[in-house]
């Protein structure tokens, strides 16, 4: 018996074996722009209401998010019963996957994309199909349907914008996938305040149409975990069936209620952004030997002559930032998001220093 308890391997599934663990890192000395987050703080009256407010945390909270789903559905047009809301969007894939994955089936992604697809496929035993992008930036329509035409095939994600290339793809490539791969596509719309792009108006025209949001990006909220999924009610109820009751804790369903009655002030905080995402991107433009690639969130991916020197470089001079390694057809890449106006400016003499150094 010790033996075998020396040897947990054994009592563990595959598919859990095989993985790799999501790692990041946390240097809270170093200025962030490895995680595409809303640099930011909350508006301050937004903060003050919050930790005004009197909160019976020896309760749990309301399981179904009521409250919250009606800020939300008056955000985004829909109906509070098309909207289901997860703890982050980690969580709402991993359920989405529950209810239409599995094993004997497949799931359909655009690489390179986002890595807790495929992370979550491989935990729910569902079979990965790559289609990589054109280019490494492009949508494969045509691939990707004829991936979509094998009786496995159950579930289609895209990234829209995507992470970590920044590309928005055509709204009407992706209504492609919905109309004819009959499958379900899961749009992934985690930056779409950014590209200010949405297939959000297109649900009710699809009960395959499911599209995912979160609050960790444009709203700040990347420390509360809060995501949400839009879809036609009986999409979303199927999908309800496996949502952990109370999966969504009190004080992130309050914040997200109040994030949306402070929409002015995100709104101005997005355009800044914006701003600031641009200007970061015509800096590294004008730097001999990179290519930067386009982007309509509020991160730029781009390609340096020796990616992993830049990165150490950076990593000295304060600034964490994303090593993608090598990625499909584009190869080894790093990634930038926008931080605080003046951390921009110091990260935009910094690469000036480092592209003059590495000549």
């Amino acid at each position: 018996m010790e033996s075998r308890l020396n040897n947990l391997d054994i009592y563990v599934r595959p598919a859990v074996l095989e993985l790799v663990p999501y790692e990041t890192k946390y240097l809270p000395e170093c200025i962030k722009l490895d995680a595409n987050e809303n640099p930011f703080p909350w508006p301050a009256k937004m903060k003050e209401a919050l930790l005004s407010e009197k909160f019976d945390f020896n309760r749990y909270p309301d399981g179904m998010g009521q409250e919250l789903k009606t800020h939300i559905a008056q955000y985004t047009s829909s109906a509070p019963e098309s909207i289901m809301i997860g703890n982050g969007s980690d969580e709402l894939i991993q359920m989405i996957l529950l209810t239409f994955g599995g094993a004997g089936k497949s799931l359909i992604i655009h690489p390179p994309t986002f890595g807790m697809y495929q992370i979550y496929a491989r935990l729910t035993e569902t079979a990965v199909v790559p289609v990589p992008l054109l280019n490494g930036l492009d949508l494969d329509t045509e691939q990707m349907l004829k991936a979509a035409e094998a009786p496995d095939a159950q579930v289609i994600i895209v990234c829209n914008p995507n992470n970590p290339t920044g590309s928005l793809f055509p709204r009407e490539e992706i209504l492609r996938l919905v109309k004819e791969s009959g499958k379900i596509v899961v749009v992934d719309e985690a930056y779409a305040e950014f590209s200010e792009q949405t297939l959000i108006p297109e649900i009710e025209n699809y009960p395959n149409l499911v599209i995912m949001r979160t609050f960790s990006k444009a709203f700040g909220m990347a420390g509360l975990r809060l995501g949400y999924l839009l879809g036609q009610p009986k999409t979303i109820a199927l999908i309800e069936k496996v949502r952990p009751p109370f999966n969504v804790n009190l004080f992130s369903q309050r914040a997200g209620i109040l994030a949306l009655d402070y929409l002015r002030e995100y709104k101005l905080q997005i355009q800044q952004i914006k701003e600031e995402t641009k200007k970061l991107y015509e800096a590294l433009d004008q730097l001999p030997g990179l290519t930067v690639y386009p982007t309509l969130a509020n991160f730029i991916l781009f390609k340096p002559g020796d990616p992993d020197r830049w990165a150490t470089e950076l990593l000295k001079s304060g600034f964490l930032i994303r090593n993608m390694g090598s990625l499909p057809i584009l190869g080894k890449c790093l990634r930038i998001s926008a931080g605080l106006p003046e951390e921009n400016e110091r990260f935009i003499r910094v690469i000036r220093e480092i592209s003059e150094n590495l000549k």
